[in-house]
């Protein structure tokens, strides 16, 4: 996005609040064939766990309603949990900015304080909404230069610990790793979720990063909803009992 007063703006968020979900997902009808959404299903590249991350993107994607019946009982459950236990244990999260002025590079931390289950309905209630008003988005292409962008974060992430947020170790943003490995993206983001449950699917991934609760501006949710994408990578590793997903969304060059 752009500014009057910096040259440009661009915020990395990482998904701090690592929330699990234990619920049956029923099948679906989307809008569009399993044939027509499943893009990576020819990139051996990537690990079978990263095409089916693909696909499900292109899944909320394509049919963004359809993710309502999944999120309804959720809502259900986490408005009983506030009327039965109150607001919820005080909790936070970071953001954190790079802005450019004057070609000088400044960054940002801001703090946001909330309490678990009162955001946690919030996050819900602003979820459906959304998705109610969303019409069908373009169904995302793989990028092999891409995804060497997401491995390359992913392999620095397991270096160090997993607390470098969105910037490398080397200084880079998500862009500028994305735009790099694939030279023919104009502009990029990333997404970066973990989970402690192991038997969490891609679907479990895709609803915790749209829920997205305790994010300010709840940023994971609009890059997966974000029109302007073209393409799409995606990295999971396990480090230390935590499985972790890189999604780098990309915009071809016109």
């Amino acid at each position: 996005m752009r500014s009057s007063s910096v040259k440009q703006i661009k915020t990395n968020q990482m998904y701090l609040s690592l929330a699990t979900f234990f619920f049956i997902i029923p099948s679906i009808v989307f809008s569009q064939t399993a044939e027509s959404l499943n893009t990576a299903k020819n990139c051996l590249y990537m690990a079978l766990a990263e095409r089916e991350m693909i696909y499900e993107i292109n899944r909320v994607r394509s049919n963004p309603a359809s993710y309502l019946q999944y999120l309804q009982p959720m809502l259900n459950e986490a408005a009983t949990n506030l009327k039965k236990y109150g607001k919820g244990s005080k909790n936070y999260s970071l953001t954190f900015t790079t802005t450019y002025h004057n070609s000088k590079e400044v960054k940002k931390v801001d703090t946001t304080w909330h309490y678990t289950n009162e955001e946690k309905v919030k996050a819900l209630r602003t979820l459906i909404s959304d998705l109610k008003k969303c019409k069908s988005l373009t169904v995302l292409q793989p990028d092999s230069g891409i995804y060497n962008a997401a491995t390359k974060h992913a392999k620095d992430q397991d270096k160090h610990n997993w607390i470098l947020m969105h910037t490398g170790s080397d200084g880079s943003s998500p862009w500028d790793r994305i735009t790099k490995f694939s030279p023919s993206m104009s502009f990029g983001n990333e997404n970066i979720a973990g989970n402690s449950w192991d038997e969490a699917s891609a679907r479990d991934f895709v609803i915790q990063l749209l829920v997205d609760s305790g994010i300010p501006g709840y940023g994971h949710r609009y890059n997966l909803l974000d029109p302007q994408w073209t393409h799409v990578a995606c990295k999971v590793t396990d480090y230390n009992g935590m499985k972790w997903w890189i999604q780098n969304f990309g915009k071809k060059k016109l």
